[in-house]
């Protein structure tokens, strides 16, 4: 099985992804670890700007599936994955030709997602909520090579909203979700790693 995540700045993808992996024996890849490969290579520093122009530029010349691609070529069969950072919607698109692939958006309110960004404080996260809508904004773009968060959201197959007040309470939805996708996959258990 393979679950697909994309979703707003600070939903709690990767709270997920790390309950999926500690707790559910799957293996995590994100498309962004591929482009932070990438940027190591050329000696660029990481930042989210710098994740967002040379991502662009990479789909640009390379083609706008380039990063789905590259994780997919570390797949195998008889196991499990979460793939996190998806953002554009041919990187969905290609994941999507996976027979076991399930594609899940994860959202929260602006407000709380805007206060977890606080709470981590890593540099160069925006510093009002403005610059963080902002940000967003520039994020959802309709066409092209950039990041398009909104078109692949719309193209999700589940909606996981994250309001909730706990790590507890989230493994425990995150459960509930797997367990549906379980019983989409015909009854099937699921690979262990």
């Amino acid at each position: 099985m393979i679950i697909g995540l994309t979703g707003s700045y600070c939903s709690g993808k990767d709270s997920v992804a790390d309950y999926l992996v500690a707790d559910q024996g799957f293996i995590h890849y994100s498309l962004s670890d591929e482009l932070r490969k990438e940027l190591a290579g050329r000696g660029i520093v990481p930042t989210r700007e710098n994740l967002i122009v040379h991502g662009t530029a990479l789909r640009q010349t390379m083609g706008n599936t380039v990063l789905a691609r590259r994780v997919l070529e570390n797949i195998s069969p008889g196991k499990n994955y979460i793939i996190t950072s998806i953002r554009h919607p041919d990187e969905v698109m290609e994941l999507q030709k996976h027979p076991d692939f399930f594609f899940v958006n994860v959202d929260a309110p602006a407000p709380l997602r805007f206060a977890r960004m606080k709470q981590r404080n890593r540099p160069g996260d925006p510093e009002t909520f403005e610059m963080f809508l902002a940000s967003e904004r520039k994020e959802s773009q309709t066409s092209g090579s950039g990041q398009q968060l909104t078109a692949c959201s719309a193209l999700a197959q589940y909606q996981f909203i994250n309001d909730l007040p706990s790590l507890d309470a989230l493994h425990a939805a995150v459960s509930t979700l797997l367990a549906t996708l379980k019983k989409l996959r015909g009854g099937r258990p699921l690979e262990h790693a």
